[in-house]
């Protein structure tokens, strides 16, 4: 917690216009009683009217300061507390957008969601609430003591014997509460984990009708985190009932005595007030206090996970040295290359060479789970290669500035993908101020422009999150928009045409071929009529290629091919 904290730096000269606003209110709080009690044992005894007024206007004057620097001190303790979060909310955005797919897969959507945003929104509460008592409380629990040691030191013994017991039980309800709290954290992940699922997948909640099961699904998580909320909530409510229950046993034993003191005539009625009233701003601090030590448990716990994630390091990051090839003209090659996932004992491909040459077009087939789309991600760096190398004329892609290689490449996911926004922002992705002539052209050669004109704006028609108010074959034509639009030299399309009839695959191929002509085309197909015309066609199975050659040769030399062509062409 202490390490996120470091970077309070920044707002060094608002806190130090917030210690001292601090300042000037606790001693507004703590000279008031001492005030009054004058007024009381002078003024009202000796019945000195322009005593009492001119000590009250003074009253006055000190109240008005004390109001205007607690106004000044909520204004300073949120200006760094929501500042100060605003700067880990960004700090972590930036950092988890580095992140390689492997990383993502390490802590999961659904729990960096909630770090990023209720991890963070607790911790700015804690914030803005500790710099609010954080010397304020102090200054006036030490303050109210040693005006009460010198208004009657044997009252005062009374303080001094509650504040240890005060805070031997909040030690005692904070070594409980921690654990508490941070298993509370990891039950909220769990709630938006599923509610995330139903939301995401409510097409085929509803066509499987398991709207059921997924409502027993939240509910028995609902449930977990409801449980582990109230048992957190018991132990931190035990802590003000406790307190308050000290800080009265103690006002009552002032009165007792105080009483007594002022009957025998050795202790003045003002003296008394002014006594319980520093009695009533020591509990105030520790009212304060103590709401602090209840939200710091929380808070540490979501400082801790919010440190985790911040923690990761990349494994795909910019080499100290980058290289660029003297020509850019996007040959593509695989040198025996093997990719193995995480601790696993075979590689899901090995012993991958050949070369994707400009104004070709490079296919590559298989069956599931043959991998394909674990080939196609390692031209980009969505991961990285456990052997052998891939380079981009002639530079291994290790060694690239990672914008530099991606702006070359106009890459199309297995999953198409489109952000909210408007049909003309989803085509312009890379590039916002791109002409509108630029987008129509990519649109038309995507075979998008006829569906984007019968929409009501046309290409300002929106887009929902996710795309989802698009069809999937009207999803995929925009991402393939998307890439030409980039005008990269290597155009990568990984099963992006599965969703496309016939007649527009076609159309689709042929508008490419006819205006990507230098740009070195890859494509990864399920489908033998989307690659047959490809210059070379990669055949995989089993993370190996079986065969290599064109669509005629292969149907008679490879096995694997001629299997999938009898299939699908019979």
């Amino acid at each position: 917690m202490l390490k996120l904290y470091k970077g309070l730096q920044k707002y060094a000269k608002q806190m130090v216009i917030l210690i001292i606003l601090l300042c000037v209110q606790s001693f507004a709080l703590l000279f008031l009683p001492n005030l009054m009690s004058v007024i009381i044992d002078q003024g009202v005894v000796a019945g000195d009217i322009n005593f009492i007024l001119r000590m009250g206007l003074f009253m006055l004057l000190i109240a008005l300061c004390g109001s205007a620097s607690a106004i000044g001190v909520g204004y300073f303790a949120s200006k760094i507390g929501v500042g100060f979060c605003t700067d880990v909310r960004k700090r972590m955005f930036k950092h988890v957008g580095k992140f390689t797919l492997a990383e993502f897969d390490q802590v999961g959507a659904s729990s960096l969601t909630t770090r990023s945003t209720n991890d963070i929104l607790q911790l700015q509460n804690f914030t803005i609430m500790m710099f609010r008592v954080i010397i304020l409380a102090p200054i006036m629990c030490a303050g109210g003591v040693i005006l009460s040691i010198n208004k009657n030191p044997q009252l005062a013994l009374v303080l001094v014997i509650c504040m240890p017991v005060i805070v031997l039980f909040l030690v005692l309800i904070l070594r409980r509460a921690f654990p508490v709290f941070h298993a509370m954290q990891h039950k909220l992940d769990r709630v938006n984990m599923v509610l995330r699922e139903n939301i995401t997948g409510v097409r085929v909640i509803r066509a499987f009708t398991a709207e059921q099961r997924e409502e027993e699904r939240f509910q028995e998580a609902n449930a977990d985190m409801t449980r582990t909320s109230i048992k957190s909530q018991v132990i931190i409510s035990t802590l003000m009932p406790i307190l308050m229950l000290i800080i009265n046993i103690g006002t009552v034993i002032v009165v007792w005595f105080g009483g007594q003191q002022i009957s025998q005539g050795t202790m003045y009625a003002g003296d008394l007030m002014a006594f319980i009233q520093y009695l009533m701003l020591i509990m105030y601090a520790l009212v304060m206090m103590s709401l602090i030590f209840a939200m710091a448990p929380r808070a540490s716990s979501c400082a801790d996970r919010i440190n985790e994630v911040l923690a990761i390091h990349p494994t795909i990051v910019n080499p100290a040295s980058a290289k660029t090839p003297p020509q850019q003209t996007g040959v593509v090659e695989f040198e025996n290359v093997e990719l193995t996932y995480g601790e696993a004992d075979i590689p899901a491909v090995a012993n991958i060479s050949f070369t994707a040459r400009p104004g070709q077009t490079t296919a590559i087939i298989g069956a599931t789970g043959s991998g394909k789309s674990s080939i196609i991600g390692l031209i980009p760096r969505l991961r990285d290669v456990t052997g052998g190398r891939v380079t981009v004329d002639g530079v291994d892609v290790r060694e690239y500035e990672l914008d530099a290689l991606r702006s070359r490449i106009g890459y199309v996911p297995q999953s198409a993908m489109l952000f909210s926004g408007t049909i003309k922002s989803n085509i312009a992705y890379k590039n916002e101020s791109m002409t509108m002539e630029q987008i129509v052209h990519a649109a038309k050669i995507a075979q998008a422009d006829d569906f984007i004109m019968q929409k009501k704006k046309q290409y300002d028609d929106p887009i929902a999150q996710g795309g989802t108010n698009v069809s999937g074959g009207q999803r995929q034509r925009l991402t393939i928009a998307r890439a030409i639009a980039s005008q990269a030299d290597i155009l990568v399309f990984d099963d992006s045409f599965s969703a496309l009839d016939f007649k527009t695959d076609a159309a689709l191929r042929q508008a490419i071929k006819e205006n990507a002509q230098n740009a070195t085309v890859i494509i990864v197909a399920q489908r033998i009529n989307t690659i047959m015309n490809a210059d070379t066609i990669l055949v995989l199975d089993k993370g190996r290629i079986v065969g290599e050659g064109k669509h005629d040769d292969l149907v008679k030399t490879c096995d694997v091919y001629a299997e999938i062509a009898s299939t699908q062409l019979a």
